[in-house]
């Protein structure tokens, strides 16, 4: 015969072996019951914070797709400034060539003239403008903004998240918004400031 060692009468009590779990009266389990009440999350917050994702991970969709299209007008202004230059260049070149005075030879320098001109002016707009710097500030604000989305992922996932919370994650909204504005015309970024402020 095998002889078992007999349990103490108060872990019997605190455990409940027909069932499989905790009894109601061990102190454990109610420390259990207690942390999981306070980790039910209010649904007004939990839906504020998706409603705040949502337009996180449509703001990183915007931002790629003009930071993509701004890189396009900054290698198509580049080629057609490379190509004016080259054409006034080659134009130039058969003009000193050419002997004689007449209509075509006038005609090869004021074309070559204005195709200058024309480079020139291009090169002065994108100097002013920077459609590089435009792309990379794109894709800088596209980063930030996947950060963020990532950050209001994980509060979700630790549960119990607070009104708090939601106002932090809208305050970084705008600031990025701020930082890092869509259009052009009005709301472009100086690319050369006198003095450096936050967006906030």
């Amino acid at each position: 015969s095998l002889s078992l060692p007999k349990l103490p009468t108060k872990l019997v009590e605190e455990l409940d072996f027909t069932s499989g779990y905790i009894s109601i009266n061990s102190p454990i389990n109610t420390n259990i019951l207690a942390r999981n009440d306070s980790n039910v999350s209010d649904p007004k917050v939990m839906a504020k914070l998706h409603a705040i994702m949502e337009a996180v991970a449509d703001r990183v969709e915007m931002h790629n797709n003009i930071g993509e299209q701004r890189n396009n007008w900054n290698s198509l202004l580049l080629t057609s400034i490379n190509g004016i230059t080259l054409t006034a260049a080659t134009m130039a070149g058969i003009a000193a060539t050419t002997a004689g005075i007449g209509a075509p030879l006038v005609a090869l320098k004021l074309s070559s003239t204005l195709m200058y001109l024309a480079a020139t002016g291009m090169m002065f707009i994108m100097n002013k403008i920077q459609p590089s710097q435009l792309a990379e500030e794109q894709r800088n604000a596209a980063r930030l903004f996947k950060q963020l989305h990532g950050q209001i992922q994980t509060t979700i996932a630790i549960g119990s998240p607070k009104f708090a919370d939601v106002k932090e994650f809208m305050n970084k909204v705008l600031a990025l918004d701020k930082a890092y504005p869509l259009p052009l015309l009005g709301a472009m970024l100086d690319k050369f400031p006198s003095t450096v402020e936050p967006a906030v």
